[in-house]
């Protein structure tokens, strides 16, 4: 008689497997928390923790010691014998006295207006906007995402229309509508007399043909008058709303610390093109076959090094006021006149070509143009070394094989070199803007009482405020505010900028 042994229940063996496999993902996930714990721990204490500190100073006020809870303005009165809120019935005290507007009261003394500050952000996202329109339009494909671009530029175009041709009813008289003028740019009555109102509204017909335009699509992309004109409008109110929200910021928030954005700014974009395109042709020289490049790298290199103090010291030697001073040695050898450099307050332009321009287009201080200098010299050795570092990783037969088909050296460069390091070239951007918004070292050292705090940066602002002025809130809530503004210009960069990086 055979004996048959009943196969194995199919249930039974995947049930063995899942179990097998569920503890094989249990133990390789605890493993992997094991390995990254004291990265967490360290990332948590001396990264995270410091910026929830700083958030929760930024919601109290201060007077050296902590004095109350801005959430909670009824107990400001009597705040030496209040117990912390952490210590206050939830039900009956907190609850009752809670005001929302209060807890960001820090904020608001360096935004000043937040409104303001809403219409500068609109004005940003406007900038976005146009550029979609200007790139994406007209384009002949009619997919989803195409037509929810074109109908949001005709709703753009409409609102616009009718926010101008408001302005120009009012001015005409026809009727009695709200103030639009802060929100669209129109012509004033100041500049063409009584046909500025009958202008306003054909500005805003105007932008209603725009938006029947746009709509047509792509009947009138070959056009370049149109779609000039479809990108110049969001263009031109974009920047119009980023100026009035400024100047709604300025008007009532903290100065120093708005101004010292834009020294930033100025610090920033006067620093990092130039420390890319010099260090990236350094790079492209030290890559040649030429005599001695390890030792010419390890010169080059040296100012990154060197410490941040020194060097400042010594740069504040070499741009001294004293018309003996080395800059104005070089500049006077040239035929200019001597300057006060670090103690300068005039614009750049201003101060070295006697021009008499005003606001945010005459550019930096002579005083910030010293330290861009510094910036400039203490970084386009490291990245010349990045340069050198991404061109040794480019495959020698592109070359080789572009110089067959009857390829340049300009043709090498333009064509190969710069696509292929493009990664490293994003890498620097992005590390650059970062740096120069923190920087405070070289700046700190710079600074002179003569510049009237031309050379005032962001971070400087942020260390005035607290260590000598002892605003302790303002500081901590000026110094989040900076850190917002970091991440949105590397969330920018990230956005724009990397897509047209190669990756090969």
């Amino acid at each position: 008689m055979v004996t048959t042994t009943p196969p194995a229940s199919t249930t039974g063996q995947a049930t063995t497997r899942w179990r097998s496999l569920r503890g094989d993902r249990l133990r390789d996930q605890i493993t992997g928390m094991l390995f990254v714990t004291p990265a967490t721990l360290i990332i948590g204490v001396f990264g995270l923790f410091p910026i929830g500190y700083a958030i929760y100073m930024s919601l109290h006020s201060w007077r050296i010691q902590r004095r109350y809870t801005l959430c909670l303005p009824a107990f400001e009165a009597n705040w030496r014998a209040e117990p912390p809120v952490w210590e206050k019935d939830f039900l009956s005290e907190v609850v009752p006295n809670f005001d929302l507007g209060s807890c960001f009261s820090n904020y608001t003394k360096t935004v000043g207006d937040w409104w303001g500050v809403l219409l500068w952000l609109l004005g940003f996202a406007g900038l976005f906007f146009a550029y979609f329109v200007w790139t994406r339009v007209f384009r002949e494909e009619s997919n989803q995402q195409n037509r929810l671009i074109r109908f949001f530029s005709a709703a753009f175009f409409i609102g616009i229309g009718l926010l101008v041709a408001a302005v120009g009813a009012n001015q005409l008289g026809l009727a009695s509508l709200p103030d639009f003028t802060r929100f669209v740019p129109y012509i004033e009555d100041i500049a063409i007399g009584s046909a500025a109102g009958i202008a306003n509204l054909a500005l805003g017909l105007g932008c209603f043909v725009l938006a029947f335009l746009v709509v047509r699509n792509p009947e009138w992309g070959d056009h370049f008058l149109v779609r000039a004109l479809t990108a110049f409008v969001p263009l031109l109110v974009a920047l119009y709303w980023v100026s009035n929200g400024w100047g709604l910021m300025i008007a009532e928030g903290n100065e120093d610390f708005l101004q010292g954005l834009v020294y930033t700014f100025y610090y920033a974009v006067g620093s990092i093109p130039l420390q890319l395109a010099l260090g990236l042709i350094l790079a492209y020289v030290l890559y040649r076959n030429i005599w001695g490049k390890e030792l010419w790298r390890v010169i080059f290199f040296l100012p990154y090094v060197t410490p941040a103090v020194a060097a400042a010291v010594v740069f504040r030697i070499v741009f001294s006021p004293r018309a003996t001073s080395l800059a104005n040695a070089v500049i006077q050898f040239f035929g200019f006149e001597a300057q006060s450099w670090t103690a300068e307050p005039r614009p750049f332009v201003n101060a070295l070509f006697g021009l008499n321009l005003e606001g945010f287009i005459a550019g930096p201080s002579m005083a910030l143009v010293s330290v861009i200098m510094l910036g400039i010299w203490t970084y386009v050795g490291y990245n010349a070394v990045i340069f050198l570092a991404g061109m040794g990783g480019i495959p020698g037969d592109l070359y080789e094989a572009a110089r067959v088909d009857g390829a340049n050296e300009f043709h090498l460069f333009r064509y190969i070199t710069l696509p292929l390091l493009s990664p490293v070239t994003f890498y620097l951007s992005v590390l650059g803007f970062i740096g120069t918004f923190k920087a405070f070292n070289t700046l700190y050292v710079m600074r002179q009482p003569q510049a009237l705090g031309t050379t005032d940066t962001a971070s400087i602002v942020v260390f005035d405020t607290f260590f000598k002025a002892s605003r302790y809130g303002e500081a901590t809530a000026q110094a989040i505010l900076l850190l917002l503004i970091i991440l949105a210009i590397t969330q920018f960069q990230r956005s724009v900028l990397e897509k047209r990086v190669f990756y090969g």
